[in-house]
Order: structure tokens, then C-alpha cells, then sequence
């Protein structure tokens, strides 16, 4: 699941205006001043962007385990339709992008089986012969 830039914008102003509209924090700015406020709008933006990565990383996960199924499926000859196909392929390049950004992000798991989905791809299209 990929989130939006628009839901992903929606749920930080929600949070910003959780926030700013609490009584704590605000005592809590009188207590620390404008410093603190910005070691608090730091504090937050690591924050988001921890939680970011952690949705990026999970949906890197995901998609390596829908490819993984997917391979399962062809190595016990069930058939697929093309648009099956190219959903997993779309799954595979986002698979990819994210392991390339991400060098620690150890993806050698489904490297055999997207060579094995892409040469059956090929193979179902010289064939036509999809599902």
C-alpha cells in the first residue's frame, strides 16, 4: 500500500493542528520559548520521517512478498492473466526503486524469482498465450 502525497500532507496537518491546538503545548512553549519550539518542530520532522520510512520499508516488504507469491503460482503452472502480470511487474519495479535507494535493505530474497516472472512474461507474450 503507497500512501498519497495528498493523505500523507492531510495526516501531518492534522497532526500540526492536534498540536497547536493543545493547552500543553502551549504552556509548554511559555515554559521553554522559541528555542524549544524549534527543537519540538525538529523533534517532529525526524519523526515523520522515521514513520515515512518505516511505510516505505513496510510497502518494500509487501511488494517483495506479492512477487514472491506470484512466483510460487508460476513454478506450479497456474496460468495469468496480463493484467495479473503487470500489476506484479509494476510491484517488482517499485520493489527495485526502493532496494537501490536503500543499499542496507537486504533484497537478495527475490532476485531469482523476478527473473523468473519477467522470462515467463516474455515467454506468455511471444506465446500470447495469458490467461
Amino acid at each position: 500500500m503507497t500512501v498519497e502525497p495528498t493523505t500523507l500532507i492531510t495526516a501531518i496537518v492534522s497532526i500540526v493542528v492536534a498540536i497547536f491546538g493543545s493547552t500543553g503545548f502551549w504552556q509548554w512553549v511559555s515554559t521553554h520559548g522559541k528555542g524549544g519550539l524549534k527543537s519540538a518542530i525538529e523533534s517532529l520532522k525526524k519523526e515523520l520521517d522515521n514513520m515515512k520510512m518505516s511505510e516505505d520499508e513496510k510497502e518494500a516488504r509487501n511488494a517483495r512478498r506479492r512477487i514472491l507469491r506470484f512466483n510460487d503460482e508460476l513454478l506450479r503452472d497456474i496460468d495469468h492473466s496480463k493484467e495479473y502480470f503487470d500489476d506484479i511487474l509494476s510491484d517488482i519495479d517499485y520493489y527495485e526503486r526502493f532496494c537501490e535507494m536503500h543499499p542496507g535493505f537486504l533484497n537478495s530474497k527475490a532476485n531469482m524469482a523476478i527473473e523468473n516472472v519477467r522470462r515467463c512474461y516474455r515467454n506468455c507474450i511471444e506465446k500470447n498465450n495469458f490467461l
